[in-house]
């Protein structure tokens, strides 16, 4: 990023490698900056031409909607960020919740099924942690696409500030990238939560019989 940004402000970029003109046209063909000796020249026979400055804004419009849309995916992830928080917070209070109604259940039964009660609490706590741990995981994955969209909204909000020049040279990349970022959000996963009958329903197995 460094070495882009020397590369800007020396002003090298904005003179033509080929003819040492400045260049002050863009080839609507190539999608390239060129100066008046290119648009003469054998390999842009036939091709249409347009002063930069005329084209910049359209380019920077289509840019500018792709980072309105960066934003606001910022925003949504963010917002899902909350979510998965909130559910590792339900997870464990539907723990805490179950285990007291499993608790209140084995009281009711006698001593032999002790060993059955401590052994679905074990469970319960192991499914807890399981997807605990897996809902930490989603977070994660959460944090890094937060960064990456955050990093990428950062470069194209600097590219947008550079010359005229520069912003057509980096623009295929920078949309590429910023598409590429505009890829499907991370999801809540199915079945997240505990499955709270799975240790409530023996007791009632054993009263029917």
């Amino acid at each position: 990023m460094e070495e882009r940004n020397e590369s800007r402000s020396s002003g090298s970029e904005e003179i033509c490698s080929l003819h040492s003109e400045k260049l002050k046209l863009f080839c609507l063909e190539d999608k390239q900056p060129v100066c008046v000796v290119c648009r003469d020249s054998e390999k842009h026979i036939c091709h249409t031409f347009r002063p930069i400055s005329e084209v910049v804004p359209s380019y920077k419009e289509e840019l500018n909607t792709e980072l309105k849309s960066l934003q606001e995916k910022l925003q949504h992830n963010a917002k899902m960020k909350g979510e998965f928080e909130k559910t590792v917070q339900h997870i464990k209070s539907q723990a805490e919740d179950t285990e007291r109604q499993i608790k209140q259940q084995f009281e009711k039964l006698h001593q032999f099924l002790r060993d059955e009660e401590e052994a679905t609490i074990t469970a319960l706590r192991e499914e807890e942690e399981l997807k605990k741990q897996m809902m930490k995981g989603k977070l994660k994955e959460m944090n890094r696409h937060i960064s990456a969209l955050s990093h990428t909204i950062k470069d194209t909000e600097e590219m947008m500030k550079a010359s005229d020049v520069c912003f057509l040279k980096e623009f295929p990349v920078t949309m590429e990238r910023v598409q590429i970022s505009s890829l499907p959000d991370p999801q809540k996963p199915s079945g997240a939560l505990i499955h709270v009958p799975r240790y409530l329903s023996y007791y009632q197995k054993e009263e029917d019989q």
